[in-house]
């Protein structure tokens, strides 16, 4: 799977990476992939998996799939 983490979630790589590889085997929640990165799910506003939004992190995703990951965004 690909996972794009946007904004600062790519503060939880080790390599301050936006954009990483994870291998699932078979079809994942995607807050359990989050688990195991570290990235605080309660902080995603935005959840876009293969260009579509979800309307949560808790859904399945497959090893082929493309997840972008999004915190709220604030003006000033």
């Amino acid at each position: 799977m690909k996972l794009y983490l946007g904004s600062y979630f790519a503060f939880f790589t080790p390599d301050r990476r936006h954009w990483v590889e994870v291998e699932i085997p078979h079809p994942t929640r995607l807050t359990d992939i989050l688990s195991k990165l570290g990235v605080p799910a309660a902080e995603i506003h935005l959840v876009v998996v293969n260009d579509q939004a979800m309307e949560t992190t808790d859904t399945l995703v497959n090893n082929d799939d493309t997840v972008r990951l999004f915190p709220p965004i604030n003006g000033g």
